[in-house]
């Protein structure tokens, strides 16, 4: 994730992008093995996707509950 398009996104408003990019970030590192950083990016997907009402929500969530972040 590039941090310069994380930032024009807050500075936009744009939360589905927010999304976006953390719901990417976080399957990169969970690709990668790392599960910890993977969960991280997901968790903050997820409070971005409620935000916005999106319909990804569901999808972020299922799979923080795979990987047991939630219950």
């Amino acid at each position: 994730m590039k941090n310069d398009e994380l930032l024009a996104a807050f500075d936009q408003g744009d939360r589905r992008k927010i999304m976006t990019l953390y719901w990417d970030q976080g399957l990169a590192k969970l690709a990668d093995g790392d599960e910890n950083a993977g969960c991280f990016y997901l968790v903050h997907a997820y409070v971005f996707a409620l935000e916005d009402g999106a319909p990804e929500a569901e999808d972020i969530r299922s799979e923080l509950k795979k990987r047991g972040r939630e219950a």
